[in-house]
């Protein structure tokens, strides 16, 4: 069932509404002709003299005709408030021809029921007597709105004067998103604090979950615990999203409840993505770059959603995908990942139970914001990602992005029956738009974790090892403008042009892999396999060779795996794998994976 709350702002202006329909009866009592309820020289009559209204005697049925306007006049506005709020809230645009319609229908709904009544009621239905009731109605309607407006401008600036002059030296607040809840110690004792996602230590998918702990400032659990354990919070407006959520609501307000018009994207080929962005780099950056890593970069997207660059301080790991974004017209949030990172409330934020608000990470509102319609393409960056436990803070996210991308789902909290959250987080859950792309760098180096093959298997890697030569870009290179859908509709396209894996290619990839595990007892599972027909097709299109994209593959997903395996019979085997590939697909034509090989046998 759909729960609509009013903010303080909409009860502000019912409120208004209201008063302003007191005022109309009231004044329509002070200028009754016949001065039974009020003196003929009352203020308000005399200001109606004033300006030229003509005074009228009306009938009883005329005071009943005025209250059933002053009434709907309230039931208007604060209908045409409760459904602007369901529209913000079911995510339509409130101001939309259809929204609008409707309240051009509660406009007309409340007049028929105020002046029609109070028309049909008239004794005797006479041309005299309607005549004598749409005069007073006219005088009180016009009165009443000169004396609010009046009112309503001098009490506000006596208000104003004395609030601010009393708030002098505090910040100006009108109900934002950084004003701090209060509450009152006489409101009703509620424990809410199981109605949140506390539970850090679930283990998803193989991942640990690590402690609930944390220093309380977006890094750790921050107050999280178990139920029993859990800090009684004082609050009966947790139905209150404002509160509990700020910046997301404040970004429903911001799109007002209607998803962003989808983006024009330039057309080009992946081939010239990879070769334009390498030139876009080169000539205006100054960075320089092989086309193969590139390529290897734009196509990995197109097989997993997550990639991991890493290698050399300085070779341009983090400068990748933030120019990437500026050339293809994206997004890119940076995240330096902390060593006191542990669980997920790291990067997804936890509830505060001592103000009891959400506390939002900077990741958690762009992932949420990129809900609403936009077609830009989002990547998110972990930059030094292995400075603490991957498999850790990033749990959630390697285990969603294996489902279906309708499924590709955060649990943010559990919500109350009687909490309506921000309109994107529906059920509690924060969707990841199919447009989103997660990179993370990584270091080697005595201050980092060893990213697990749990991890390495749920991305595309690649190392940056060596610093590349400058080359020269003759001519203008200028950013282009990518949609997410465009970009994916590339992907689809180069997976559907046959450009993949060929029963041939199938052949020999399972004799290398069905030697290496006779020898070594080791082979890659078909999450694996699945990336090397996703990735060889994208590959392909984008300037490459179907080998070159099997050899990239297979250096990182298999043979990386036999570092640090000193057995006797292990240097003798690695010989023989060398034979196998040339053997398979010729002499130096797998040389990533060749010199892999090579280098692990120096090591014995």
């Amino acid at each position: 069932m759909l729960k609509v709350v009013f903010t303080r702002k909409n009860l502000m202006a019912i409120a208004l509404a209201c008063l302003y329909s007191f005022l109309m009866v009231f004044v329509g009592f002070c200028i009754d002709g016949s001065y039974a309820f009020m003196s003929a020289k009352n203020p308000i009559n005399q200001l109606a003299l004033g300006i030229g209204l003509q005074p009228v005697t009306p009938t009883v049925a005329g005071y009943v005709a005025l209250g059933l306007l002053a009434l709907f006049i309230a039931v208007f506005v604060a209908a045409v408030i409760y459904e602007r709020r369901v529209a913000i809230v079911s995510g339509k645009n409130p101001n939309s021809p259809k929204m609008i319609m409707w309240y051009a229908i509660t406009f007309l709904g409340c007049m028929v029921l105020s002046l029609g009544i109070g028309t049909v009621i008239q004794s005797p239905l006479n041309g005299e007597n309607l005549k004598v009731l749409y005069t007073f109605i006219w005088n009180c309607f016009a009165l009443s709105l000169l004396l609010y407006a009046v009112l309503f401008v001098g009490i506000g600036a006596i208000v104003m004067l004395v609030v601010n002059f009393l708030l002098v030296d505090k910040p100006f607040k009108f109900f934002t998103k950084d004003e701090e809840p209060v509450f009152d110690d006489d409101d009703v004792t509620h424990d809410i604090s199981g109605s949140f996602d506390i539970d850090n230590d679930t283990n998803v998918n193989g991942f640990g979950g690590g402690s609930g702990s944390g220093n309380g400032g977006g890094n750790g659990g921050g107050g999280f615990g178990d139920e029993e354990n859990s800090v009684v919070a004082k609050s009966a407006q947790l139905d209150d999203r404002e509160r509990v959520f700020p910046e997301l609501s404040s970004i429903d307000e911001s799109h007002e409840g209607y998803d962003v018009e989808p983006i024009q994207s330039d057309e080009v080929s992946l081939s010239e993505l990879a070769q334009g962005f390498r030139n876009y780099l080169a000539k205006n950056l100054k960075l320089y770059f092989d086309i193969d890593t590139i390529r290897f970069f734009i196509s990995g997207f197109g097989a997993s959603h997550f990639e991991i660059l890493e290698g050399l301080s300085g070779t341009g790991k983090s400068s990748l995908p933030r120019y990437f974004c500026e050339y293809v017209g994206g997004k890119v949030l940076f995240m330096p990942v902390q060593a006191t990172w542990r669980d997920k409330s790291s990067i997804l934020g936890f509830f505060n139970e001592f103000s009891q608000t959400y506390s939002e990470t900077e990741f958690l509102t762009r992932l949420y914001e990129s809900n609403f319609g936009s077609d830009e393409i989002n990547v998110y960056v972990l930059d030094e990602m292995n400075i603490s436990r991957v498999e850790y803070y990033f749990a959630d996210l390697l285990s969603v992005l294996e489902y279906p991308v309708p499924d590709w789902k955060l649990k943010i909290m559990n919500v109350p029956h009687t909490f309506v959250p921000p309109i994107k987080l529906e059920g509690g859950y924060v969707q990841i738009p199919e447009n989103s792309y997660f990179v993370g760098t990584a270091n080697r180096d005595d201050s980092t974790f060893t990213i697990t093959d749990k991890v390495y298997d749920r991305a595309i890697t690649i190392n940056f090892e060596t610093h590349n030569e400058p080359f020269t870009v003759s001519e203008e290179v200028k950013p282009i403008k990518l949609s997410g859908s465009y970009l994916k509709g590339l992907y689809d396209n180069a997976k559907a042009s046959g450009k993949g894996l060929t029963q041939e290619d199938r052949i020999k990839l399972r004799k290398v892999l069905d030697f290496v595990y006779g020898k070594f007892e080791l082979t890659i599972g078909n999450r694996i396999l699945n990336q090397i027909e996703q990735i060889v097709p994208v590959f392909a299109a984008a300037g490459g060779t179907k080998e070159d994209a099997i050899d990239f593959m297979l250096c990182k997903k298999l043979f990386a795996k036999l570092e640090g395996r000193f057995e006797d019979y292990v240097k003798s085997a690695l010989g023989e794998t060398l034979e196998v590939l040339a053997e398979t697909y010729g002499a130096g034509v797998l040389k990533r994976s060749e010199s892999v090989i090579r280098k692990i046998e120096k090591s014995l």
